[in-house]
């Protein structure tokens, strides 16, 4: 009887852990789907204000150095830059999420010519929206050191 209960006890706990491990890979899966479709109607699309309005919390936290926090800083940003550079691009590379974080890495470029700029962009999700914001960018070179290009 003591080992069916031992035995029992184990069953719930690994399925209690289970269960656990499971929501909390469903909730990044929702996270980075989130990220994806922002990114796809905001930078693909240029629909940037159904984008931001979508998936964007109005508390918005902005690391970038050149850009207010809010939602409206981003959107009149990229409304004008949209505007100056209608041809610009970001194509998605990889995409890696884990816990509230969402990363894609992408090849933007302001026109077809261009060899553009590797960008990471990190965002952060809270409650069904993007919350936070960080990114880095490097130009590609055109005489790079290596062959192993920059994805």
């Amino acid at each position: 009887m003591k080992k069916f209960k031992t035995l029992m006890l184990a069953w719930t706990a690994c399925a209690c852990l289970a269960a656990a491990c499971a929501a909390q890979a469903q909730g990044i899966q929702q996270n980075k789907e989130l990220v994806l479709s922002f990114f796809r109607l905001m930078f693909q699309e240029h629909r940037v204000e159904e984008a931001v309005s979508r998936y964007v919390d109005k508390r918005y936290v902005q690391h970038n150095p050149y850009l207010e926090s809010g939602t409206a800083p981003l959107v009149d940003f990229f409304v004008l830059y949209f505007e100056q550079n209608p041809q610009a691009s970001a194509e998605i590379k990889r995409v890696i999420a884990e816990g509230d974080l969402v990363v894609v890495h992408s090849l933007w470029k302001e026109a077809a010519e261009d060899r553009g700029q590797a960008v990471v962009d990190i965002f952060r999700v809270a409650e069904g929206k993007i919350v936070e914001h960080w990114g880095v960018s490097q130009e590609i070179p055109e005489n790079p050191a290596n062959a192993n290009g920059m994805f």
